[in-house]
């Protein structure tokens, strides 16, 4: 054995290729020990590589369900693919459970959704409207429903009527 050997025996020629079946009787203990312990550190990291990528999945799955309004919790159900969901809701969308109704949304009573009831009092009323106008600056609120403006404009034959209707409306611009 020469002094530059490092462990290794000139006459076995196997201990060049790592690759070989009789990889443990390879090299020295040391190397043998390093490259076990990477290669055990490699496939935990594959492993949890691949459960952040399931839940990922199961995350993008979830809110695709949400946003089409089915419960979340359905994501369990689904094992394909996140681009695939929308067959695989053709297919069994029926089974699963709806959210139930935003509060912006009608109501489950078919109580029309908008503004709770005023929780001031009668006697406040009158200082609260007087306060919301001062807060616009001198603008007219809007008359109407949108339909009923749109329609309105529709209406106007000339531009002194379309003015007109814009300053009732509380448009600071000069039309004329």
């Amino acid at each position: 054995m020469s002094e530059y050997s490092f462990g290794y025996d000139e006459a076995d020629d196997s201990a060049s290729d790592l690759g070989e079946t009789g990889a443990s009787q390879q090299g020295p203990k040391w190397f043998r020990e390093g490259l076990s312990k990477l290669s055990s550190q490699v496939q935990e990291l594959k492993a949890e590589n691949d459960r952040l990528k399931a839940a990922q999945r199961q995350s993008q799955v979830a809110d695709a369900l949400k946003a089409k309004g089915y419960a979340p919790a359905a994501a369990g159900l689904f094992t394909g693919e996140p681009e695939r969901l929308d067959e695989w809701l053709t297919a069994n969308g029926d089974a699963l459970a709806k959210l139930p109704a935003a509060p912006g949304e009608e109501g489950a009573q078919g109580e029309p959704a908008g503004p709770p009831a005023s929780t001031v009092p009668a006697d406040g009323q009158e200082q609260m409207r007087l306060m919301q106008e001062a807060g616009t600056s001198g603008v007219a609120p809007p008359q109407g429903s949108d339909k009923e403006l749109a329609a309105a404009i529709a209406a106007a034959k000339t531009p002194e009527e379309f003015a007109e209707l814009m300053r009732a409306h509380g448009s600071p611009y000069d039309w004329s």
